[in-house]
């Protein structure tokens, strides 16, 4: 997921921000997808590399500079992937971690336990990957059709 179009002054927002501050950004995307959806708020708590850990959605500055929220799959060094379970470029620097998103005025808190769902779904990604059929049933749910 990445954040809106006005990406350059919410990055400098964030990481103006003292570790532990916390402010609200727009999902953009469908990388994240059941779990983070176009258009959900995510609530980031600012914090460095050493913060986050594998299962948690991390905030992070992109190789292309952009921010984007994914998956931790692996720390020392953090490296990020989506739910299809396609891993990312190594980030340039890790901003905040998501502890709650807001969908249609309902706050979901994303407790430690989401940690140990969150953290198994780009393997299962992968595997589902490999199912005939099973990627058009995904982007169907996914888009509504």
């Amino acid at each position: 997921m990445t954040a809106p179009a006005t990406d350059a002054r919410f990055k400098a927002l964030l990481v103006a921000l003292a570790p532990g501050q916390v402010m609200w950004l727009r999902a953009a995307g469908n990388s994240l997808w059941p779990f983070v959806r176009d258009g959900d708020s995510l609530q980031v708590r600012r914090c460095g590399e050493g913060d986050v850990r594998r299962g948690e959605v991390a905030v992070v500055e992109a190789a292309s500079g952009e921010l984007v929220a994914h998956l931790v799959v692996g720390v020392r060094p953090v490296r990020t992937a989506s739910t299809n379970g396609r891993e990312d470029a190594p980030p340039k620097a890790v901003l905040g971690r998501v502890t709650a998103l807001r969908r249609r005025g309902v706050l979901v808190p994303l407790p430690a336990v989401a940690r140990w769902v969150l953290r198994w779904v780009p393997g299962a990604s992968n595997v589902l990957r490999r199912v005939p059929g099973a990627g058009v049933l995904v982007r169907r749910l996914r888009d509504g059709r």
